[in-house]
């Protein structure tokens, strides 16, 4: 049984992409033209449990919610309705490695949190050539140049929004709660007229 509290989230994420969908003209955010504020239909509870047990992972709650309630995927190159160039499918998940996945990379923790700094990462978590320093992570969207915004779903980070960007000092962490803070303030964005979101 889902949360109370989650599924009126939802249902206010579900409203305002409702609206940000009827918005007269072009698209003015970045990005948006890609997938014109569509999602791909829901998964169901069951292709989202077969994803996890393939994986040894449980996706965070919120984000899970969302992809089997309110959409997944869709037209745009990229895929559907979100930040940037849109939110990828769960399938693309591994877009932002660096390496190629195995079994374990999900599950395995994510090792930068908020407020962590790096003297140099990646290699500080990942010296050897072979290492992955995006363990854990899924990837949400592309930002443009090789850069993509990556869910936290293993590690002390878990649920948490950040990005693959190879900064030195690490990943950049959004000041939102989860995936759904992060997903309604761009839909906050999109609702105010912006052209940007960060």
């Amino acid at each position: 049984m889902v949360d109370p509290d989650l599924l009126a989230r939802l249902d206010r994420v579900a409203t305002k992409l409702a609206a940000a969908a009827r918005r007269p003209g072009e698209p003015v955010m970045f990005g948006a033209s890609a997938h014109r504020f569509k999602l791909g239909p829901p998964l169901t509870d069951s292709e989202v449990s077969a994803f996890e047990r393939e994986y040894g992972v449980s996706l965070p709650d919120d984000y899970r919610a969302f992809i089997t309630r309110i959409g997944h995927g869709g037209p745009g190159r990229w895929g559907g309705a979100g930040p940037y160039y849109g939110l990828h499918p769960l399938q693309d998940w591994d877009t932002s490695l660096w390496g190629m996945p195995n079994a374990n990379t999900l599950a395995t923790p994510f090792p930068a949190e908020p407020g962590r700094v790096y003297s140099d990462w990646p290699s500080d978590v990942a010296p050897g050539d072979d290492d992955e320093p995006y363990t854990g992570t899924l990837a949400l969207s592309d930002q443009g140049c090789g850069d993509l915004a990556i869910l936290v779903v293993s590690g002390p980070a878990r649920g948490r929004v950040t990005d693959n960007s190879g900064a030195p000092t690490g990943p950049t962490f959004t000041n939102d709660a989860d995936f759904l803070g992060w997903y309604e303030r761009w839909l906050d964005a999109v609702l105010a007229g912006a052209t940007h979101f960060r």
